[in-house]
C-alpha cells in the first residue's frame, strides 16, 4: 500500500482514539478495526464535498452503527469539512458539534441521526427510494438529466445484523431491487455482552443472497486496495449491496478480540504502545500537514469533474421551461415542498356522512394530483386504511414512478425508511391501524428528532373496532403519541376538519399523526377547517348563558354536540369546543386559551382513550369521560355500554356533572 495512505489512515484512527480517551467514553473498538474502511470510503472512492457539504447530489453515508461516530467526525475533519479540532477535543460535550451518536447535520456531512440498533439501515433504504423515485421524475422531464443518482453508504454492526427493525428494512431492500445502495458490515464477532456465536449461529451471507443482495467479503480489511476494489465492485451491482468486513474488534491494541474494548478509553500504555506500532509520534489531537493534503488531493482529483459535469446539467435544466423541474429544483435546493390544496376550494353538502377513512382517501386523491412529492404507503393495510393514490399501483424496480409503497407487515421498517426519504425533500405518509403504532414508535421518536417531514395515518381508533379485540382497540396510543416532543396528533371530528388537518399537515414541514375513525361521521354545524391550525376552536357557541364547556376530539364530538343540543332542552346551557390537536393548542398562548376555555367555568372531557392528559383542562378526574382500561371482544354498542361509554351513558354523567 502506497505509505502516504497507510500515515493518513493511521493518523485518522489515532485522532479518533484521542476523542474518546478525552472524552472518557466511547467505542474505540469499532474505530481500530474500520478505519482503513472509512479511509477508504472517503479518499478513494465516495462522491463527497467538504466545502459544499449540503451538495444535494453527494452520496449520503448513514451510520447504523452510530458508535462509529468518533471515526466519522475524525474523517470530516482531516478530509476539510467545516468542524473545528475544538469540537474534536470536545467530543460529547454540550455546545461542540461532536455527539456521541450522529445527529442530523451536527455536524456537516451527518445525513442522519442514529443510535438504535436498526434505524440508520431503515434510514438508507429509505434515502435509496427516495433517490430512485426522485431520478426517474427527471428522467421523465429530460432523460439526459443525471442530477440525482449519488450512491448511499450505511454502516452497520452486528446488532444491526440481528435487530428485527433492520431485518424488516433488508428484506423491503432486496425486494425492490434498490441500486447504488451498500451497506458496510463490521462483523467482529464481538458484542458488547460477549461472542456474536452466542446469540446468532446463522450464515449471514447466505441470508442476504436469500434476499436478493450482492455479497461480497474481506478477509483483510486493512487493505486499501482491496477494499477500494469490492466498493465499486458493488457500486455497480443492480442490487442492494453487503460488504462483511471480518475484522477483529480493537485491532493492534492490548484487548483486541476482547469485549472490553467495545466501550471505554483506552489505557495509557496501551495508546502508547499503539503509537509505536504506527510510528506516530505527533502530540494528541494534532494531524500532519501531508496526510491532509493527501486527502483533500484525492477527494478533489474525484469530484472536481463531477461538479463540473452536474453543473452543466444543472444549467441546462434551468432552462428548461418546465415549472415541474423548477419546483422539483427548489425541493432539492431549499427542501421547499410547496402544494397548493386549500380546503376552502371545497364545498361539502350539509347531508355529507361517511367514515372518516373513506373521506381521508379522497381528499389524499385531491392532494396527489398537485404535486409528485407526495407519496407513501402502508404496513400491509392499505385497502383497510382506505390510504392508496389513484388506483393500485404500487412502486418497484419495474415501476419506480408508482405512488404507492407496499412496506408489507413490516411496521418498524416502514417509519425508518418513510424518515430516510424525508431527507431528500419529499412528503410521505405511512398508514397502518392505531393499535399498531407502538411497533413503530422509535421511528416516529427518529422523526421527531430529526423534524422530520412524515405523515403517519392511523386508522381504526378507540374501541369501536371491537370485533377483533383489545388486542387491536387502541386506548393508550394516543396518549403515547401526544406525549412525544416535537410531534403534532391531529384527530378530526369530520370530513371539514380532516381537509384542514391536511392542509396544516402540508404547510408545515413537521412530523406529525393523523388519526381517522372508521365510524360513519356526518359533517358537523360549525365545525371550521381553517380553525384547526389553532388546535381548537368553539364548534358550538352556548345559546345564552355559559353553564359549562364540553370538550372532545374525533367522533366523540358527534356525540358532545348532540349532548349540548339534548341538554340544551334541559335548561343546561354548553360550550362545545373541538380539540383536533391538543398539543397545538397548547402552542397558541393564554389569551387565546383563556378565549376558548375561560376559567371557573365546569369543564368536561369526552375521549375514547386514557385520562391522562386531560387533567389541565377538566374540572377535576370526573369531568374527564375517558377509557381507562382495555376493553373488550363483541358488539360495539355492547361494549361501549359495558364500558359506559355509549351515548346514554355520556349524556347522564354530563347532566349530572353540570347541575
Amino acid at each position: 500500500m502506497n505509505q502516504s495512505d497507510i500515515q493518513a489512515m493511521n493518523e485518522l484512527k489515532m485522532l479518533s482514539i484521542d476523542m474518546i480517551n478525552k472524552a472518557g467514553s466511547g467505542n474505540p473498538g469499532i474505530c481500530l478495526d474500520m478505519s482503513a474502511v472509512m479511509y477508504t470510503l472517503f479518499a478513494k472512492v465516495a462522491n463527497v464535498y467538504p466545502k459544499t457539504p449540503n451538495f444535494f447530489n453527494r452520496d449520503r453515508i448513514v451510520l447504523s452503527s452510530a458508535h462509529i461516530a468518533p471515526l466519522y467526525y475524525a474523517m470530516l475533519y482531516m478530509a476539510g469539512y467545516p468542524i473545528s479540532k475544538e469540537d474534536l477535543m470536545n467530543f460529547r460535550r454540550l455546545g461542540y458539534s461532536t455527539p456521541g451518536m450522529p445527529e442530523l447535520n451536527n455536524p456537516s456531512g451527518v445525513d442522519s441521526s442514529t443510535g438504535i440498533a436498526g434505524d440508520g439501515v431503515g434510514n438508507a433504504v429509505g434515502i435509496a427510494l427516495g433517490r430512485r423515485y426522485i431520478e426517474q421524475l427527471i428522467k421523465k422531464e429530460d432523460e439526459k438529466l443525471s442530477l440525482f443518482d449519488f450512491t448511499t453508504y450505511c454502516f452497520i454492526s452486528d446488532a444491526d445484523i440481528l435487530s428485527g427493525a433492520s431485518e424488516e428494512s433488508f428484506s423491503f431492500a432486496g425486494v425492490q431491487r434498490l441500486e447504488n445502495l451498500l451497506f458496510l458490515y463490521d462483523a467482529n464477532e464481538m458484542m458488547a455482552e460477549g461472542p456474536m456465536n452466542q446469540v446468532s449461529i446463522e450464515d449471514v451471507a447466505k441470508r442476504f443472497q436469500n434476499k436478493g443482495f450482492y455479497v461480497d467479503s474481506l478477509k483483510d480489511s486493512s487493505n486499501i486496495k482491496e477494499i477500494a476494489r469490492a466498493l465499486e465492485s458493488a457500486k455497480k451491482a443492480r442490487k442492494p449491496a453487503l460488504i462483511i468486513f471480518k475484522n477483529i474488534i480493537g485491532k493492534d491494541s492490548f484487548n483486541a478480540g476482547k469485549n472490553i474494548v467495545h466501550s471505554g478509553a483506552l489505557s495509557f500504555d496501551d495508546v502508547s504502545a499503539l503509537k509505536r506500532k504506527y510510528n506516530l509520534f505527533l502530540p494528541p489531537f494534532e494531524i500532519s500537514k501531508d496526510s491532509i493534503l493527501h486527502i483533500e488531493t484525492q477527494i478533489n482529483a474525484r469530484t472536481t469533474k463531477l461538479k463540473k459535469r452536474f453543473d452543466e446539467l444543472y444549467a441546462r435544466a434551468k432552462n428548461i421551461n418546465s415549472s415541474f423541474l423548477n419546483n422539483l429544483l427548489s425541493l432539492l435546493e431549499n427542501a421547499s415542498f410547496v402544494s397548493d390544496f386549500d380546503s376552502s376550494n371545497y364545498k361539502i353538502n350539509d347531508g355529507y356522512r361517511e367514515s372518516l377513512v373513506e373521506s381521508n382517501y379522497k381528499v389524499m386523491n385531491l392532494i396527489a394530483p398537485r404535486t409528485e412529492f407526495f407519496v407513501g404507503g402502508s404496513a400491509s393495510l392499505s385497502l383497510s386504511c382506505q390510504t392508496l393514490i389513484g388506483g393500485a399501483n404500487y412502486q418497484e424496480s419495474a415501476n419506480p414512478l408508482a405512488r404507492n409503497i407496499r412496506f408489507g407487515s413490516r411496521e418498524r421498517a416502514m417509519s425508518y425508511i418513510l424518515n430516510g426519504m424525508s431527507l431528500l425533500g419529499l412528503r410521505v405518509f405511512g398508514s397502518t391501524k392505531l393499535a399498531f403504532a407502538s411497533e413503530m414508535i422509535s421511528g416516529i421518536r427518529q422523526s421527531a428528532l430529526m423534524n422530520a417531514a412524515v405523515t403517519y395515518i392511523f386508522t381504526h381508533d378507540s374501541i369501536y373496532n371491537s370485533e377483533e379485540g383489545p388486542i387491536r382497540m387502541a386506548v393508550e396510543q394516543l396518549s403515547m403519541l401526544r406525549l412525544i416532543p416535537n410531534f403534532t396528533v391531529y384527530r378530526p371530528a369530520d370530513i371539514m376538519e380532516l381537509m384542514g388537518c391536511w392542509e396544516t399537515i402540508l404547510q408545515n414541514a413537521r412530523p406529525s399523526a393523523l388519526v381517522v375513525s372508521t365510524n360513519s361521521i356526518p359533517k358537523l354545524p360549525g365545525s371550521n377547517a381553517k380553525e384547526v391550525k389553532k388546535g381548537a376552536y368553539i364548534i358550538k357557541r352556548e345559546v345564552q348563558k355559559l353553564d359549562g364547556i364540553l370538550i372532545a376530539t374525533g367522533s366523540e364530538v358527534v356525540s358532545a354536540m348532540q349532548i349540548a343540543f339534548d341538554l340544551q332542552k334541559n335548561g343546561i346551557d354548553l360550550r362545545v369546543v373541538s380539540m383536533p390537536s391538543l398539543d397545538t393548542f397548547l402552542l397558541m398562548g393564554s389569551t387565546y386559551i383563556e378565549q376558548i376555555l375561560p376559567k371557573n367555568i365546569k369543564t368536561a372531557v369526552i375521549e375514547a382513550g386514557k385520562e391522562d392528559l386531560w387533567y389541565r383542562f377538566a374540572t377535576n378526574e370526573d369531568y374527564i369521560l375517558s377509557i381507562s382500561d382495555f376493553a373488550y371482544s363483541g358488539n360495539p354498542l355492547e361494549v361501549l355500554q359495558k364500558m359506559e361509554f355509549d351515548y346514554d351513558s355520556l349524556k347522564l354523567k354530563i347532566e349530572n356533572l353540570m347541575k
